[in-house]
């Protein structure tokens, strides 16, 4: 049960202060609402001042040639050298490349940038530009920060920077060697000048590259969705669909390289032919003009159909072997280029064609990947480890073949052994011709057999397209995706919210001044009496009890008196000692205007000015200070001398400082005081002491020892928090009897309904006629309101 009891007076306490917490902000509503109209005038003008950006964007399929299935392909893929999902990373990267954004930037002619000479924001302009300017030599670095205005007067001349200059002719400018090409727009319009700023080609590149976005539709999937955010929905259209272009043209140049290798050795071999079967064929007619020979025999005709099948068959292998000895060299080279793996003509073993077709697919996205990041990149020696392991599994199979065509070889030449022989028994005239029939039909034999691989490859080489297909063209969004304007609007407005916030919270936290009643509270544990609210009298005008009884602080001095009746319930308790930490918090003001309010319930209450140094009481009072109590301490005046009535007040008296003594301590402490305390205890019901503050001299705690209560004052905005720690230390010390404080001076046009925790209602009606400065008053509708 005590612990319930605990937990919910713990709540309770943080009540106040939460709310609190939240009536600091809202006090300041006006700055609130003012500063987040301010942001969104701001957030207006920044949404129509920047410029919008389109969604361009396009699909693109990558053709996966890897997943037609069958022995080879099977083969490839139990040796683990090439997954598909290589194939997309690899590809997005090869179309972030800059080498294919700069034939896109230089197709385009994105380097140069026109800009309307109208309106307050910038418009560019692209495409339909009256004219094409291109900066063919730069003057310095400083061309890429200069504009210049242009403007077409003609078809033969334009102006630049108020200089008329030809058409199609470099001119030299600010900015370096420029010329102007001029162009048909839809329009007609070629007198409106454009401002035209040259950029660093570099720079463009890295601009649209970090603004190309390439990704992959899922893990699964091979198709790539490409994005671009542009000012200018064609301009991102055409630079999409123009790095499609050039990819596939890329891809299809690397795919083509080994056919056109191939292609171009052909064809220095039938070079080489021509010349060859001309001469067999002229030998052939010499012969037989010489002999005098029409024709061969039958059977002459059988061997030489017999030898020359032989012949072709034996000069395939031979081709082969060459072709082979050709990538064995290539093999033993570290060379790791595509385009220098030779030409696999007349080798037909599936497995071989299939593991060169590998290494010439790896090797190119290996360069490719180059391109893009570095040769230490895990990607990159992950596809090096694929072609070493590549090259060592086609050098065994090249071994494996070469045995088997060396095998071939040597059967076809003892053929050729058998027919020679044959050949032996032949007339002499006659075997002659067959010699150099055999020749002849050779090299026509072999010539037909490459022009047959010609038509083959030049065919092969015009079909060839690119492993991609362009799922959807270039589209861009219908609306601007940027400034997101609710963003743009919510954020603007945040920040409206958090500046004031921000300054007030930095303000409070830097305040070192007593500001709520939770700063006395937290700092100690004396109680507070009282608080009295800031008059807007000056305390030169004294009884303020007496000349405005109905007003707010007389009420709160009435609340004072009726607290006071709690803490001295005794009849012998009648001294009241005021104090402060520092001088100007109010504790003469309060300590005069208490007395009066006591004095106004029919008790006799004397007031005695003990602040020897620097008296003011009695000037509030008009009241004559030339005897007082510096006179009577130090023996020189009476009793009846020094006491003086108030006249503002019955029942209500004053003893005045005196003259200013060069020693007040001692004099308080001389014993004189004793005997003038003991008879106005007989003569008043209330003694109440004005002290001097107990920060600057020692006066006020050696009055502390005549005082039944001691009434600390704490001023609001004014007191320093620093200064409740050493009240803290009196209170805990027990150096004043009864020690409780007094917050006086509480501004209500900042703290009224807030300051929860300055008191306990004793606002209400304030501003409702309820009391004395709140007659008269007339409030509009909006006053109220805002109130």
């Amino acid at each position: 049960m005590n612990e319930e009891m605990a937990d919910l007076q713990e709540s309770t306490n943080e009540l106040p202060d939460l709310r609190e917490t939240v009536f600091v902000y809202l006090r300041h509503w006006r700055w609130f609402v003012f500063s987040a109209i301010l942001c969104l005038l701001l957030g207006y003008v920044y949404v129509k001042l920047t410029t919008p950006l389109y969604k361009i964007e396009t699909d693109l399929l990558i053709k996966d040639n890897k997943a037609g299935g069958g022995s080879q392909n099977d083969l490839l893929k139990d040796l683990d050298l090439f997954t598909s999902d290589k194939i997309i990373d690899n590809e997005i990267q090869i179309l972030k490349s800059e080498t294919i954004v700069e034939k896109v930037v230089k197709a385009l002619h994105l380097e140069t940038s026109y800009f309307s000479t109208t309106g307050v924001r910038k418009r560019q302009q692209y495409g339909n530009v009256p004219f094409e300017a291109d900066l063919l030599k730069p003057s310095s670095s400083a061309a890429y920060e200069m504009t210049l205005t242009i403007r077409m007067l003609n078809a033969n001349e334009a102006e630049i920077n108020g200089r008329r200059v030809p058409v199609d002719i470099p001119v030299k400018t600010e900015a370096g060697l420029v010329r102007i090409i001029p162009k048909p727009i839809s329009d007609g319009s070629t007198n409106e000048p454009l401002n035209v700023k040259f950029n660093d080609i570099d720079d463009v590149i890295q601009q649209y590259d970090d603004n190309l976005k390439v990704d992959a539709a899922s893990k699964q999937a091979t198709v790539l969705i490409i994005t671009l955010e542009d000012a200018i929905p064609q301009r991102g259209i055409d630079f999409l669909n123009k790095l499609v272009e050039e990819y596939n043209r890329a891809a299809l140049d690397d795919k083509n390289k080994v056919t056109s290798k191939t292609l171009s050795f052909i064809d220095d071999r039938l070079n080489k032919l021509v010349d060859q079967l001309g001469s067999s064929e002229t030998n052939v007619e010499k012969y037989k003009s010489s002999k005098g020979i029409a024709n061969i025999s039958s059977q002459a005709q059988i061997l030489l159909q017999g030898v020359g099948n032989n012949d072709i068959e034996l000069n395939k292998v031979t081709i082969q072997l060459e072709v082979l000895q050709n990538l064995e060299n290539y093999l033993q080279k570290d060379n790791d280029q595509p385009s220098a793996l030779p030409s696999m003509l007349g080798i037909d073993d599936p497995t071989l064609l299939g593991l060169v077709q590998q290494l010439g697919e790896t090797q190119q996205r290996r360069v490719a990947l180059l391109q893009t990041v570095p040769e230490t990149n895990p990607l990159v020696s992950s596809y090096t480890d694929q072609i070493k392991g590549l090259k060592q599994a086609i050098d065994a199979s090249v071994q494996n073949l070469k045995r088997g065509l060396e095998t071939t070889k040597q059967q076809l030449t003892a053929k050729n052994t058998n027919f020679e022989s044959t050949i032996r028994s032949v007339p002499a005239q006659e075997r002659g011709l067959l010699d150099v029939m055999r020749q002849q039909h050779l090299k026509d034999t072999l010539y037909m057999y490459l022009l047959q691989k010609r038509e083959e490859t030049a065919m092969e080489l015009a079909s060839g397209v690119a492993d991609s297909r362009t799922i959807d063209q270039a589209r861009s969004s219908r609306k601007p995706i940027k400034p997101v304007k609710p963003l743009i609007y919510m954020s603007f407005l945040l920040v409206g919210l958090i500046i004031p916030t921000s300054v007030i919270y930095v303000k409070d936290k830097l305040n070192f001044r007593i500001r709520r009643r939770q700063d006395i509270e937290a700092a100690t544990d004396a109680p507070i009496l009282a608080e009295i609210s800031h008059s807007k009298e000056p305390e030169t005008e004294g009884l303020i009890v007496s000349k405005k009884p109905r007003s707010m602080v007389a009420e709160q001095i009435r609340t004072l008196r009726t607290n006071l009746q709690f803490i001295l319930p005794e009849s012998d308790q009648k001294v009241i000692l005021f104090t402060s930490s520092i001088s100007g918090e109010g504790k003469s003001f309060i300590s005069l205007n208490l007395g009066g309010s006591i004095a106004m319930s029919g008790k006799r209450v004397v007031i005695l000015e003990f602040d020897l140094r620097k008296p003011k009481l009695h000037a509030g009072l008009n009241i004559a200070n030339e005897l007082g109590l510096s006179n009577y301490l130090i023996g020189k005046v009476s009793y009846e001398q020094i006491l003086k009535k108030i006249e503002a007040q019955e029942n209500y008296y004053m003893i005045t400082s005196g003259p200013i003594p060069p020693n007040p301590a001692e004099l308080i402490g001389n014993g004189k005081l004793d005997d003038l305390l003991k008879r106005l205890k007989k003569e008043f019901d209330y003694i109440i002491l004005d002290a001097p503050p107990v920060g600057l001299v020692t006066d006020a705690q050696i009055l502390g020892h005549y005082a039944d209560v001691t009434l600390f004052i704490v001023r609001h905005n004014y007191t320093a928090k620093s200064l409740i720690k050493s009240i803290d230390a009196l209170y805990r010390g027990k150096k004043f009897n009864k020690l409780n404080i007094i917050i006086n001076s509480i501004d209500l046009q900042n703290v009224y309904g807030y300051g929860y925790g300055y008191g306990y209602g004793y606002g209400y009606g304030y501003g409702y006629g309820y009391y004395q400065e709140d007659e008269g008053k007339k409030r509009s509708v909006m006053s109220k309101w805002l109130k």
